[in-house]
């Protein structure tokens, strides 16, 4: 009888690196799974409609997800606030005292309580802006005149030691209405509202209020008009004295508030 001879090999063998591409292309597999999955959660339907197209055309889409758009997108690394800081407290103190001596003026002269009546207080990002505007009933100027009306004038001679006593660089700035002068006029708004504003300064430096804390003088014409939506309102004639109380850096939001 012929004798059976078994081999014996020792250890597991060499199976090669088959399994290794195999595994890479699982992983792989599995990667783009979850990025599949992951676009799916994080795109509304629309986007998703965009995508693919994209896969089956090859062309890419227009509108909020074409590249052009997408390159003028803000990164997220740049966030930007979602509401401005508040207003600087010395910019809402010096207001609130604004409009508290005007009161006070105002319950002890009619006259200038006819004017006060008129005057705007609010804060903005540059410190405190006191308008004194038109109502219609030449209680601030003649119409297309330079002229300051008495009432105006009384009431500028009366602002100028609530200004001193702020301590505050002024902005004095002159505005009208859109209504054009007449062809062939040498005139215009802005020569109109310079001439407001500086004779507006000339009050109140003949009052006591020091040269040195005025900015400057300017013309803003129809540019910068108080009721936007209608360009010939008189409200829209009207002395503006911007107190600069906020440093340079400083970007208080806007925040109403009227005088008494």
């Amino acid at each position: 009888m012929a004798r059976r001879i078994v081999k014996k090999i020792e250890g597991h063998g060499h199976h090669g690196g088959a399994w290794k591409v195999a595994y890479a292309d699982f992983v792989t597999a599995m990667m783009a799974l979850f990025m599949v999955m992951w676009l799916l959660a994080s795109t509304d339907a629309n986007s998703r409609k965009e995508i693919s197209r994209y896969f089956r055309t090859g062309i890419l889409p227009e509108g909020d997800m074409s590249m052009n758009h997408a390159a003028q997108i803000t990164p997220s690394v740049i966030e930007e606030a979602p509401t401005p800081p508040p207003p600087g407290k010395e910019s809402l103190d010096a207001s609130k005292s604004i409009g508290e001596k005007l009161g006070r003026l105002a319950a002890l002269d009619s006259e200038l309580a006819a004017v006060v009546r008129n005057v705007r207080v609010s804060v903005t990002p540059e410190g405190v802006l006191i308008e004194a505007v038109d109502s219609g009933k030449g209680l601030m100027f003649d119409l297309s005149s330079a002229r300051l009306s008495e009432p105006l004038a009384r009431f500028l001679r009366a602002l100028a030691p609530v200004l001193v006593s702020l301590g505050k660089p002024v902005e004095i700035n002159g505005h009208t209405d859109a209504r054009p002068f007449a062809a062939g006029s040498h005139v215009s708004n802005w020569d109109l509202s310079y001439q407001r504003a500086a004779a507006a300064r000339e009050i109140l430096e003949g009052s006591g209020f020091p040269s040195k804390q005025v900015t400057g003088v300017f013309a803003r014409g129809s540019s910068q008009l108080f009721v936007p939506d209608d360009p010939y309102a008189p409200q829209n004639r009207r002395l503006s004295f911007l107190v600069r109380t906020a440093n340079p850096g400083d970007v208080p939001a806007p925040d109403a508030l009227k005088s008494p």
